[in-house]
């Protein structure tokens, strides 16, 4: 008998010593709960939340990306350029989602497997505004909700992706090695507001997917 490895977050460490409930979803480790769906849920719904997402399958398109997009479904879709996208997934879902973009995009596009070069962190919530007032001077009024752009977070380039799902949501992408430092940046700064760190649970509460 075989097992797959674990994947887990670069910052999985930081989410066990918060009290993380960990379950595995496509052989990776996903941060479902810290102790209380209560009060994870109240901070998305009435303060500010932050929420490891790095499991999510995330698919690097480039170039003349219309065609390749067009076989993307109903995958989140992160326009950050015109010649420059991401597709983001469920946990494991760029393996399905991967051959399709690079068969619909033949020699127009590069399509490349970008899972394991980003860390993703949702922060969601009334006082995501406020947050990022403290760790950005990117003004996020000048996003709509599903687009995205680069943008620095914590002095860290970053992709990010401004959703509304009845709370305002910001998914926030950079690169692996950079992961635990801007973690603990968001994190100081979310518990600072009276927020905290959120699983998976209760995100999927608020219809996050």
């Amino acid at each position: 008998m075989t097992t797959s490895p674990i994947r887990r977050s670069p910052a999985a460490r930081l989410h066990e010593r918060l009290g993380a409930t960990f379950e595995i979803e496509e052989d990776w480790a996903v941060p479902m709960s810290y102790g209380d769906d209560g009060a994870e849920g109240a901070a998305i719904r009435d303060g500010v939340g932050l929420a490891d997402v790095t499991p999510r399958g995330k698919v690097d398109v480039r170039g003349d990306v219309d065609g390749a997009l067009a076989s993307a479904g109903d995958e989140l879709t992160a326009r950050i350029a015109p010649e420059w996208a991401l597709v983001l997934t469920a946990p494991a879902g760029e393996r399905a989602v991967r051959p399709k973009l690079e068969d619909a995009a033949g020699s127009t596009a590069m399509v490349t497997d970008a899972t394991h070069l980003f860390a993703g962190y949702a922060v969601c919530g009334p006082l995501l505004p406020d947050l990022l007032a403290r760790t950005s001077a990117w003004n996020p009024a000048t996003l709509e909700a599903g687009a995205a752009t680069g943008a620095p977070i914590a002095d860290v380039r970053a992709i990010l992706v401004k959703r509304d799902l009845g709370a305002p949501v910001l998914e926030i992408y950079v690169a692996t090695e950079l992961a635990r430092y801007v973690w603990e940046t968001l994190h100081g700064v979310a518990v600072s507001l009276g927020g905290r760190a959120v699983g998976w649970g209760a995100l999927r509460a608020q219809g996050w997917s």
